[in-house]
Formats: C-alpha cells, structure tokens, sequence
C-alpha cells in the first residue's frame, strides 16, 4: 500500500528563490550568513534551490565571497551545475527578487517544511497501521517519539545567542522567581538539602545510589511526596515516578504508608483496620496530587519520553519531574548501539539518553542506581564516586551524585539503626555535603535530623 498524500504538499517556490537570490547578492554578509544556517538543504522542495542552497552554505563555511561564478564553481566540483541549468541558469536564479530582511523568507521555508514533514509522518503512521505489522502501541510510540523530535527541531538548531538575549532571557527569569512567579527548582522537602541544591534544577540528571535493601526507592517516593504536595499557596510540582521493579499497588502502598504514617506491613497484611480514618484521608489527599506511575518492567528512554509528550497532549499539566527506579533494568532499543554492547557501553548510552530527555524537556530526571560490590569490603562502607555501576558514563553524565549510607543490617538479635547519611557527593551546580537522616521503616520514609549539614570532601 503506497503512502497516501495529498496532490500538492505545502511550498513556497519563490519564497526559496528569493531567499537564495537575497543571500547570494553582493554584501549580503553576515545577515545572510545568519539566515542560512536556520535552515537545512532538505528544507528546500526544488532541486535547483537545494544544489544552490548546499553550495552556498559551502562557500559561507570556507569563508569565500559568494558570487556568482564562486557559485557556479562550487556547484562544478559537486556535479550540480546541470540542476540548475548550467550557468545561464544559475544567473536567472540569482536574478530573483531579493528583500532587506532574509530571516523572513527563512521562517517561511522551515515552516512549510515542517509541514510536509507532519504529512509525510501521517502518511507513514497510516500505511503502518494499516499493513498491521507493528501493534498499536509500538505505532503510538514511534509516532510520538516521531512529533517530539519534530517539536525539538527549532530549539536545537538556534545557534548561538548573543550576550544581550541571553541576559534579557535570565534577568527576566530571576525576576520571576524573587516575586515568587517561578519556583527555582523542585524542592522535595528535606530543609537543609533543598538548601544546598535549591531544588532539582531543570535540566539536570540526578542519580540517587545505595546498595540493595538500603531504601532508596522510599527515599525517591519521600522527595515524589513532598514535591507533588502544595507549600505555601503553591501549587505541588507534576511528577512521574517510572518503577521497574515494583507494581504500581507497592508503590501506591508505599506512598499511602508515609502519608498516612501508617505501618507498612499492617496495610499490606490487611491488619490497619485501626487507622482506616487516617489511610482514607491520605488517599483523598494522594488522589488530589499531580502524580503519575508507570510500572512496565521493561522500559526504555524513548518510550518514556513519549509517555511525557502524550501526558502533556492530554492534559493541561506538562510533567515538571522524572524519577526513574532504577537504572540498570532499563532496556535499549532494539537496533541500537546499547543493545549489541557490553553492559557498561548499555548503561552509558542509557545514561546520556537520560541527559538528554533533561536537557530536551527542561525538567529535572532523578535516576536511581545500583552500587557495585567493592563498598562493602571498604572499611565503614560509605560509598563513593567509583562505587557506581559502570559509573564512569554515569559519573560524567550526571549533574549531582548523591549517596544513601547507612549501617549494615544488623543481625536477627539486634535492633536496626535508623541513622542514615545523605551524602552529596557530586554538585557541579553547587557545594558537597553530607546530611544526616533518620529513616522510619515501618513508614517507608525518611526524617532529617536536628543536625547541622557536614561537609564533604
């Protein structure tokens, strides 16, 4: 079944002859040269402008003065003269009516081609769907992976800034946030850390690390619970807590128990009949709260993406924040580099694409992460940078490390030790520190200690 379109697909022939007979007019400079590296060659519907559009960005970049003849020779060594007509051509072509200001007709050009691009995409999602080789779901993905790219295009290919934007950008964002319209970060509640880090910044990858057992997933849920809760008159951050290990029932479980600091193993056993007044209240309270859950065990970076871009399409709450538990057991695409190498190669291309997502949807992405064997034979056993799995991709990728240390289980006789340390480890935005916690089991969440924050060397 061949792709359906449309019997003319979005263009603007002489918006591109235009722009190509303004840029290519003597001392046409640096607002030419400005113009041209907004588009792409493939923005370009006929062959003649997209030869002459390749072959003079050619000449920009090498810094030679475009002309006419310069043209026709670059056009030589590339074998494209005869698509433009030879020179006679290329002269009828650069004969166009120019105008004062290039960016308008560049503005044109990328936006009819992102039009057909948006058709193409829809004739593609159709003959898919209708060949039924790929089920629903994987086409839905695809799709929305397929517009988000789309989306990004514009923001990635802005170029350089000049100082004075970018400093009307920042000032007017400080303003906002000392008059209380935009909040600096998403703050998770704990005083003395959301101090030290004035809120996960948007942007940022955040890894959170322990051994197996220690709590870092009710660590994750605590900030996912004291983010998504209303302070002061403001409204709590949107988050989407993706668990790969867990079912969506534990998680809620776990969020239940800390809201309603109910005993953990009383609601899974079916013995909290005592607090029912309290647990219901915490569930109205939960319910009301901006939250999202995913529990699909195998998961990797692009779908959760489009699991974002769909959620912000259908609702009016874009997701502020990712918390991902935990890293190791997200999957690679099928196909990719990932997939084909050893773990560590796996787990740094699954890293960076986590950067990225941050980087790409301007919200903080906190990952959780495994530590390798090597704390435990460490003399105090207090982890460090090089105590991550595989944690050269995942040390150079992420903004700030952050450690949960605590005493090793103690044996059946003994009393478990609810002291804890939060060790910041890593902060490229800001100082280490270590703070210390006291973690209530039974609440799956943990408290911070009356203490002042230590610092880490």
């Amino acid at each position: 079944m061949a792709d359906w379109l449309p019997e003319r697909l979005p263009e603007d022939i002489d918006a591109e002859r235009s722009f190509l007979a303004t840029c290519c007019a003597p001392g046409a400079g640096f607002v030419a040269s400005e113009a041209v590296f907004t588009l792409a060659e493939d923005d370009f519907v006929h062959p003649a402008h997209r030869a002459v559009f390749r072959a003079l960005k050619t000449l920009i970049e090498a810094q030679v003065e475009v002309s006419s003849l310069t043209l026709k020779d670059a056009l030589d060594q590339d074998d494209s003269l005869n698509k433009v007509g030879g020179y006679p051509g290329l002269v009828e072509l650069l004969a166009g009516e120019d105008v004062e200001r290039p960016q308008i007709l560049a503005d044109v050009i990328r936006r009819k081609a992102k039009l057909r691009r948006l058709v193409h995409l829809g004739a593609q999602l159709v003959r898919q769907a209708a060949e039924e080789d790929e089920s629903p779901e994987v086409l839905v993905d695809q799709t929305a992976q397929s517009l988000f790219h789309l989306a990004q295009g514009d923001a990635k290919a802005k170029g350089l800034l000049t100082i004075q934007a970018v400093a009307d950008d920042t000032m007017d964002r400080l303003a906002d946030r000392m008059e209380g319209r935009l909040s600096p970060g998403v703050r998770v509640g704990f005083s003395r850390f959301d101090e030290l880090t004035q809120g996960f910044q948007p942007g940022n990858l955040i890894v959170l690390a322990a051994r197996p057992g220690i709590g870092k997933t009710a660590l994750a849920l605590n900030w996912v619970l004291r983010a998504a809760q209303e302070r002061d008159g403001r409204q709590g951050h949107c988050g989407a807590f993706f668990s790969l290990e867990m079912s969506h029932e534990e998680v809620f479980l776990r969020l239940l128990a800390a809201q309603s600091q109910t005993n953990m193993k009383d609601l899974q056993s079916g013995r909290a009949s005592g607090r029912m007044d309290n647990v219901l209240k915490a569930r109205d309270e939960l319910v009301q709260m901006p939250l999202f859950i995913c529990d699909r065990a195998s998961i990797t970076v692009p779908q959760i993406q489009n699991m974002i871009v769909k959620q912000g399409s259908q609702s009016n709450r874009r997701v502020e924040f990712v918390i991902v538990d935990y890293l190791q057991l997200l999957s690679s695409p099928e196909g990719s580099r990932g997939a084909k190498q050893n773990e560590a190669v796996r787990i740094g291309e699954i890293s960076r694409g986590l950067k990225l997502m941050a980087k790409d949807f301007g919200i903080p992405v906190v990952v959780l992460s495994q530590l390798n064997r090597e704390v435990e034979h460490r003399t105090g056993g207090r982890p460090q940078l090089s105590d991550l799995r595989d944690s050269g991709a995942i040390e150079q990728d992420a903004d700030m490390v952050a450690f949960i240390h605590r005493k090793m289980m103690p044996s059946a006789t003994e009393e478990p030790d609810p002291s804890a340390e939060l060790i910041v480890a890593k902060h490229r935005n800001g100082p280490t520190a270590i703070i210390q916690l006291h973690f209530q089991g039974e609440f799956a969440m943990y408290r911070e200690m009356v203490r002042e924050t230590s610092s880490f060397a």
